[in-house]
């Protein structure tokens, strides 16, 4: 009886893990872009001897909208977004694997934003389009405000989708603090591991972060679901109160969850193409 109540105990926990991680991979990618021309993968080259792996579609010349995934994740957690013709005539569409993950997982985890932006930041320098859109989805959304903390001059706009970013929301769970034992960790698929060894350290990041919201100077988007179970809509309410200084736009959604890229991939092109106007009228000024 131990026995079934621990192997019960373990599966809710992995799935609590799975859902707090905030992505879970999206429904098959290999007919997004159907009828469309597929990604180009690139890799950029990091200082260290780390490297970034980055996926490219869209209107070659235009403006850049750069996509950051969460944890776990990958580029093509942004495929249906990717895919819509309406965004892809107008803006040069990049996803990465963040370092640590996918294709940019060698070298292995990196928990700091600091270090995620600097990474981004890399990227966007050998990169010639403006003005530069940063979408970041749960996990993706902080490491997207650093961007554009850390390197304002790279960044026209941000948008922040599910965005995991109120300090004060980052309590560790009981499941969670369960499934950080040894025994029940060692028993965890992999990918669920390092997730969480990434998500651990993110409320000292965001505390580190909170008092720098008021710097941002650029348009900020906040697209957010009602009913997202895993990143509270909150949230969007802390992003309100901190981000004082900016053109704030703030998007909530009845009736949606946390998959917003893969669950409303047209309602998200339509926001990043809000956030493309609001750069470009900036740029422009």
């Amino acid at each position: 009886m131990r026995r079934r109540w621990l192997i019960l105990g373990v599966l809710a926990i992995a799935a609590a893990s799975i859902a707090a991680c905030g992505s879970f991979g999206p429904p098959d990618t290999s007919r997004a872009f159907e009828g469309r021309p597929a990604p180009v993968e690139r890799r950029i080259e990091l200082p260290g001897g780390r490297s970034l792996r980055a996926f490219e579609t869209g209107r070659v010349g235009g403006p850049l909208v750069l996509f950051v995934h969460g944890s776990p994740g990958a580029w093509n957690d942004f495929a249906y977004v990717m895919a819509d013709p309406v965004l892809a005539e107008r803006a040069t569409l990049v996803a990465v694997d963040r370092i640590g993950w996918g294709g940019s997982a060698a070298g292995g985890l990196e928990p700091r934003l600091r270090e995620q932006a600097a990474a981004l930041a890399e990227l966007l320098r050998a990169r010639p389009e403006r003005p530069v859109v940063v979408v970041g989805h749960s996990y993706g959304g902080p490491v997207a405000a650093q961007l554009a903390l850390d390197a304002p001059e790279l960044v026209a706009a941000v948008v922040l989708v599910a965005a995991s970013v109120d300090p004060a929301l980052e309590d560790t769970l009981w499941w969670q603090g369960l499934g950080r034992t040894a025994l029940v960790r060692a028993i965890l698929p992999d990918v669920l591991r390092r997730a969480d060894d990434e998500i651990a350290p993110l409320r000292a990041e965001l505390e580190q972060l909170e008092p720098r919201w008021s710097q941002l100077r650029l348009p900020v988007f906040v697209q957010q679901g009602l009913d997202d179970a895993l990143v509270p809509a909150a949230n969007a309410d802390f992003v309100e109160r901190v981000a004082t200084n900016t053109a704030l736009v703030v998007e909530r959604l009845p009736d949606q969850g946390h998959l917003i890229p893969w669950e409303r991939p047209a309602e998200l092109s339509a926001f990043i193409q809000r956030a493309l106007d609001a750069a470009q009228a900036a740029r422009e000024r």
